[in-house]
């Protein structure tokens, strides 16, 4: 029983820690295309439902005339949500609540109290689009509304006696049965999402891997607002890490790798994306509208010693982004990381001449000592 509870809790908290990073991205580019089109939809079908329940015997008198009012608001909302692009963010946290007490007043104002039980089902649909949509505390406090306002409409069935008690508690529970399915949807999107965290990440370091970099640079790409862009690049690797390995072990070469990707979160500070390409290659990268910093930040990293005293080389490059969209984004990416490899084997190449340099220098000197001795 301790371990199925552990479990719980574990699948809980990634649940909430996913959902708030999610909800996040939601929040600067909102729903999906598919997702509003059907969001608007849905709301433009549950508007006609109220319009041609509000004549019906479930309603009269004044209860009659503000649910077709309320189920009439429907409509311009939901052709609104089809066609916008502005449907995010706050707007969708609006769009729940706004939901929310239009149910609630259409649910109050029948008259039969049982079937208004019933009713409640709606809650739930919209559970479904809020564990999707909104940022956790707003998905939460609508289903806690909704289990608030669920007890409230099954007291006023049983003081109105509209059923018998057993049969009203039946359709509470039922309803509260419904409720709970897009809290299941809601664990099983945190797995998922923790999953497709997991496929992004670099097991060895914890940074990004490729997928990851391609995946984060997609959504800077959208907060930049500056009419000129562009993704800089720096590549980076150990220099002669093949030798790491092979003198000391690949145990120590780990240490070398986690090492430099410790330096170059730290040397970023959440400036630039830092990711694990593969091997001993890294790179960081951000989407600027301002001045370009690559060429700074590879030469301050060529400069730090790493663990047994291995140095680093660094190239850099800049390529301008001409649109947000994913192609010219992943294009940009390619070329950008391509550019700064060439560069970063250049600057790998000047060492290599100038170690040689250094080298016949030394054993130049030495044979003229040699000679002056003699």
């Amino acid at each position: 029983m301790a371990t199925i509870s552990a479990s719980w809790v574990d699948r809980l908290r990634s649940v909430l820690g996913e959902h708030d990073g999610t909800a996040a991205s939601s929040d600067r580019s909102g729903p999906s295309t598919l997702t509003r089109v059907v969001v608007g939809i849905g709301t433009i079908v549950i508007g006609v439902i109220g319009l041609l329940s509000a004549p019906s015997e479930e309603y009269s008198g004044w209860g009659a005339v503000v649910t077709a009012v309320v189920s009439s608001t429907s409509l311009p909302v939901g052709i609104w949500i089809c066609v916008t692009h502005r449907f995010r963010g706050r707007v969708v946290v609006a769009f729940v609540a706004w939901a929310d007490v239009s149910i609630t007043l259409c649910m109050l104002l029948k008259e039969d109290r049982l079937t208004a039980i019933g009713g409640t089902a709606l809650f739930a649909v919209l559970t479904t689009f809020a564990v999707i949509a909104t940022p956790l505390a707003a998905c939460l406090t609508h289903m806690l509304y909704s289990t608030v306002v669920l007890a409230v409409i099954a007291v006023n069935a049983v003081l109105w006696q509209a059923a018998s008690l057993w049969v009203i508690a039946a359709h509470t529970l039922t309803m509260l049965l419904v409720f709970l399915t897009p809290f299941v949807l809601l664990v099983h999107l945190g797995e998922l999402r923790s999953q497709a965290r997991q496929s992004l990440l670099d097991p060895l370091t914890g940074l990004l891997n490729r997928r990851g970099l391609e995946d984060a640079l997609l959504r800077l790409a959208h907060r930049v607002d500056g009419d000129t862009t562009l993704l800089e690049t720096v590549v980076v690797d150990v220099d002669d890490f093949k030798s790491v390995n092979d003198r000391w072990g690949h145990h120590v070469g780990d240490t070398v790798l986690t090492d430099l990707a410790r330096h170059l979160t730290v040397v970023t500070a959440g400036r630039w994306v830092v990711a694990r390409l593969g091997g001993d290659e890294f790179a960081c990268t951000r989407v600027t509208d301002g001045p370009g910093a690559a060429d700074e930040l590879a030469a301050s990293l060529t400069r730090v010693s790493m663990v047994a005293g291995y140095t680093m080389s660094a190239g850099a490059a800049d390529v301008p982004l001409p649109d947000r969209s994913p192609a010219a984004v992943t294009e940009a990416m390619t070329a950008a990381l391509r550019a700064a490899d060439k560069r970063l084997y250049d600057s790998k190449s000047r060492k290599a001449r100038g170690a040689d340099d250094h080298a016949r220098g030394h054993r130049g000197r030495r044979g003229d000592d040699a000679n002056a001795t003699g």
